[in-house]
């Protein structure tokens, strides 16, 4: 993973433009609907536009993210939302089954193969049984943001010019969160960042 420091100065670049979503959530209503009286936690929530969308629908939201300068982006724009500074590569600071819903919106994909199995197994922990993950991670396909270029550590995880990336095929959607259920997977393309991304989107339950 990469240093604080390295997160930090790139949200520092972001510190005066307001939290900004696109509508990927709004699919997954149906799913978000079930935590309406308990709060969502959003892991690595950025500047925060997932939590900003959700803030907007109603929705108690806990915003997680490693980077100091990202929650003062979230507290400056956001101050009613509750934020945490959270490793997601570390033990998670929740409870065994106390959470219903979690989102991960692009920022699982920053981890070699150990760290990424035991991401989701605190996940895993944490959730209520039926309790869900949605979550975006990036695609083997997505070349504008650097699939397949640098030098491969692990397959599909690249050092590359922007740093560490993990990218995803549905066999590695599977091999990584089979342990949930998975109910819906989906590769979407995106913009993002003012480019056309691609990402597989995902919900899993534990079951």
């Amino acid at each position: 993973m990469e240093s604080k420091q390295f997160w930090n100065n790139i949200y520092k670049t972001k510190e005066d433009k307001k939290p900004i979503y696109d509508l990927w959530l709004d699919k997954h209503i149906g799913v978000l609907e079930k935590s309406k009286e308990s709060n969502i936690i959003d892991l690595g929530c950025g500047n925060g536009g997932d939590t900003l969308y959700l803030g907007e629908k109603g929705y108690k939201v806990i915003a997680c993210d490693y980077s100091e300068e990202a929650l003062k982006t979230v507290n400056k724009f956001l101050p009613e939302v509750e934020t945490m500074i959270i490793d997601i590569s570390k033990t998670l600071p929740f409870e065994d089954e106390s959470i219903e819903i979690m989102i991960a919106d692009l920022s699982m994909h920053y981890f070699n193969e150990e760290t990424t199995k035991n991401i989701v197994k605190e996940i895993k922990r944490v959730l209520k049984a039926n309790g869900y993950l949605i979550a975006r991670v990036n695609s083997v396909n997505d070349i504008n943001y650097g699939a397949g270029s640098g030098e491969e550590i692990e397959e599909n995880f690249y050092l590359t010019q922007s740093g560490h990336k993990r990218f995803f095929d549905r066999e590695d959607i599977e091999y990584y969160f089979g342990e949930l259920e998975i109910e819906h997977c989906k590769e979407e393309r995106i913009v993002k960042y003012g480019d056309e991304k691609k990402a597989w989107e995902f919900v899993v339950r534990k079951m």
